[in-house]
């Protein structure tokens, strides 16, 4: 397998498809070179004429780290299309003034073999090659900035990619993490707080931050066990989703706050995205309920409808913390749940409820995912 993929390495490298040009540029040239030798009954030193012509294609092999010296070997030889050739490879849009000097150096060059071989300058002549190298250093301008212009995008697309796959590290850690601490600082709160006239309590606080740190490392292990898999399309790790929200559900009861959760509609499997997306955004918003509302109960709903899977966690507490201008408050959290509920196309509203309270709301599509 290895020399396998080293041959397509190989075969794919900028340097092989170099070589073929440079080989099928001689082999053109050798045959023409060939025939016009042997229909004009012209004998040539054969080491000098085909050596000639093998310079001159092999210039181009320059062409890559030292397009310049590509054309000055290309122009000392009489080959006219070795040169173009060159001129092609050398025309850059990153380079445009040392384009249009490599134009310019060659048509006075054409002038300067016209003058010695003739002693006159045919204008007719001049204005023919002024046209050719024009039309190769053009043709090669257009295709590098093609390149050049790929490249771009591709390397755009490549970054956008890793910011993506950085802010979903960012996200997951983030929903993992919080929602566990804030339950262990709750926790251990209530602990250093009833420790010396209600022991039994302290110690049911203490079971409850210990079956949380042990979830919490369970979780961190799958994340870093993803991360590591570096060469595996999918992780073996399953990701969360509403099958375990029983497990949001009793996590929360043990950091203190009561949980509801009702399910509506025909329950269905959902595509991986939509699953870990609508679990994450219930768990962090009984994260935000542990963390802000005080002593409050939750309610969760889940409703399957024929298109979408629609979430809303709700609280009777005193809200969660202090409201910006539009009137709620916007953190991490908050924006990890719209960023979640954007990535699978769907919507999310967070605010406070009338009177007291608070609650996230969202809309996720399903694509009509079947079970």
């Amino acid at each position: 397998m290895n020399v396998v993929r080293r041959v397509r390495e190989a075969v794919g490298s900028r340097w092989f498809s170099l070589g073929l040009q440079v080989a099928a540029l001689e082999a053109f040239l050798l045959v023409a070179a060939s025939l016009s030798w042997h229909f004009h009954a012209v004998s040539p030193p054969l080491v000098l004429g085909y050596g000639l012509i093998v310079v001159a294609a092999g210039s181009i092999l320059l062409s890559p780290r030292w397009p310049v010296g590509a054309v000055g070997v290309a122009l000392a030889s009489p080959i006219d299309l070795a040169l173009m050739v060159a001129l092609f490879k050398a025309a850059s849009p990153e380079h445009a003034r040392r384009t249009v000097l490599l134009g310019i150096v060659t048509v006075l060059g054409y002038v300067v073999v016209q003058l010695i071989s003739t002693g006159t300058i045919s204008l007719n002549t001049l204005a023919i090659g002024t046209l050719t190298v024009s039309t190769f250093l053009v043709l090669g301008f257009a295709v590098a900035s093609q390149r050049a212009f790929g490249r771009q995008r591709r390397e755009e697309e490549m970054q956008r990619r890793v910011t993506d796959e950085r802010l979903r590290i960012a996200r997951e850690l983030h929903d993992v993490v919080s929602h566990s601490i804030s339950t262990i600082n709750v926790q251990a709160g209530m602990a250093a707080h009833v420790i010396d006239h209600k022991p039994d309590e302290a110690k049911a606080a203490l079971v409850t931050i210990k079956q949380t740190s042990r979830d919490t490392l369970r979780e961190l292990r799958g994340i870093l066990n993803v991360l590591r898999q570096v060469d595996e399309v999918e992780s073996r790790q399953p990701a969360p989703g509403l099958a375990q929200l029983d497990v949001l559900v009793n996590t929360a009861a043990r950091a203190g706050v009561p949980v509801s959760a009702s399910v509506g509609g025909l329950a269905r499997a959902l595509p991986p995205a939509v699953d870990l997306a609508a679990y994450r955004i219930i768990q962090e918003s009984l994260t935000n309920v542990i963390r802000h509302a005080g002593r409050a109960s939750a309610q969760i709903s889940v409703d399957f409808e024929p298109d979408r899977v629609v979430i809303e966690v709700s609280d009777d507490g005193r809200g969660t913390g202090v409201p910006d201008a539009n009137g709620w408050p916007e953190g991490h959290g908050l924006a990890g749940m719209r960023e979640r509920a954007a990535a699978v196309r769907g919507e999310l509203q967070a605010g406070p409820r009338p009177g007291h309270g608070f609650q996230v709301r969202a809309a996720l599509p399903t694509n009509g995912a079947i079970s």
